[in-house]
């Protein structure tokens, strides 16, 4: 099978918020492509933000999750039973790296199968299937009990420093003027530092803030390239990995001294 990475689903549009007071961050992790789409589409309608992933990819989710830099959901929303995958154990691990509410959402089998759910972690149990609008009003209850997810600690990479909780992102200790929409594309990046983030990924971000095409991420890693000072002395911190997706990570000081070098010799 063929690992087709995290969808991210949001929608900014107030004529679709529901019930829910507060829009929810929320992890949807589903076995079933086509119930998972539709959930995911439903939620993001109702005003949250919605990252969805199959169970068999999840493991590097669980990396992220105890990373301090990364940004936790509100929510897990998770359906663990899958055959030949160990999904209570799955959602052990899901309850302590991400330290938020659990909720179980699967086809009922016995009673039995609940209660396994309910001891490994999972704060709640809905059937499949579901209506949206209650999936919706459990993520409430949820919330009302909890407060939100902390903000990820700040991001170090190389001179840049990108404060999510402060939306203030600095090179060298001097103030960077971004877009909200330029801020959430570099403080997504900054959640997998090092890792090459796919194009799809970044698209589906940027059609969250209400950019829809490829040209329009080439033309705001283009701005966000030329406001963290890239253009006239070479890649720094965004790097291109062709055919693949962009990565966040600093340049070895042996790249620095090949670029400068280059740079002078240009002149």
């Amino acid at each position: 099978m063929k690992a087709g990475g995290p969808v991210v689903r949001s929608s900014r549009c107030s004529r679709f918020r529901h019930r829910t007071a507060t829009m929810a961050t929320i992890l949807l992790i589903d076995e079933d492509h086509r119930y998972r789409r539709l959930l995911g589409d439903q939620l993001t309608r109702f005003g949250h933000l919605v990252t969805e992933i199959a169970l068999h990819e999840s493991g590097r989710t669980l990396s992220d999750l105890t990373c301090h830099t990364h940004r936790r959901p509100d929510v897990v929303i998770v359906d663990p039973v899958v055959p030949a995958v160990d999904g209570l154990l799955l959602m052990r691990l899901l309850c302590v790296a991400s330290r938020r509410p659990v909720l179980a959402h699967s086809i009922r089998g016995i009673d039995d199968d609940v209660v396994r759910m309910l001891r490994a972690g999972a704060d709640g149990f809905l059937p499949k299937p579901c209506p949206p609008t209650v999936v919706d009003a459990c993520v409430g209850a949820l919330l009302r009990r909890v407060p939100p997810a902390p903000p990820p600690a700040p991001s170090e990479v190389g001179a840049l420093r990108i404060d999510v909780a402060g939306r203030s992102v600095t090179v060298d200790g001097r103030p960077v003027a971004l877009t909200r929409t330029e801020f959430e594309l570099l403080a997504y990046l900054a959640e997998h530092p090092g890792r090459v983030v796919p194009r799809s990924q970044l698209r589906t971000r940027i059609r969250a803030e209400g950019l829809p095409s490829a040209a329009s991420l080439d033309a705001l890693l283009c701005r966000l390239r030329r406001k963290l000072g890239e253009c006239s002395t070479g890649t720094k911190y965004l790097h291109t990995a062709r055919g693949r997706g962009v990565s966040l990570r600093p340049v070895p000081a042996r790249e620095q001294i090949t670029q400068t070098s280059g740079s002078d010799a240009a002149r």
